[in-house]
């Protein structure tokens, strides 16, 4: 499984020169606790947290966002962001094709994956958590499974 297959492509984002107020009105109406900042052509600037607005002052979301960031590719694994979330501690990692922003995987979109069911598209078996090598009833690749996707309501629901 890659990051391709569990980020989240409904982005919330923030451009560097929005006031520190509005990051934190979108933090806040989203439910989220932290956002890509991005530029005029979708290119990442940095990420603002709860973290940077409670701890750093400034004018603009320029001013405090964190602006080193780590970013995977679409075709990072699952395992690999996993141990880049946890070994750095993030929450969130954004998800870069070049250096345009396509997507995000946040701990929650993991925790996701595990608690997702898989069904093959040829037996119909379900398999709970990870998608299996391959089907223990009729034996074909894995890869063919079908994802029932949960979408993310917090950021589906609002306009």
């Amino acid at each position: 499984m890659h990051a391709r297959d569990i980020m989240t492509h409904e982005l919330i984002t923030i451009r560097p020169e929005a006031s520190v107020r509005d990051a934190a009105r979108r933090l806040s109406d989203y439910n989220i606790s932290g956002m890509p900042v991005v530029d005029q052509d979708g290119r990442m600037a940095g990420i603002i947290t709860e973290a940077d607005l409670i701890s750093k002052e400034g004018d603009t979301v320029a001013d405090i966002m964190t602006q080193r960031v780590v970013g995977v590719s679409e075709s990072t694994t699952v395992d690999e962001i996993a141990q880049i979330l946890t070994s750095n501690r993030f929450k969130r990692v954004p998800v870069l094709r070049e250096e345009r922003l396509v997507g995000i995987v946040s701990r929650a979109d993991i925790v996701r994956m595990m608690a997702s069911r898989w069904v093959c598209p040829v037996c119909g078996a379900i398999q709970l958590g990870r998608v299996p090598r391959e089907c223990p009833s009729c034996g074909i690749d894995g890869s063919r499974f079908e994802r029932e996707l949960n979408i993310r309501p917090e950021i589906t629901s609002r306009q």
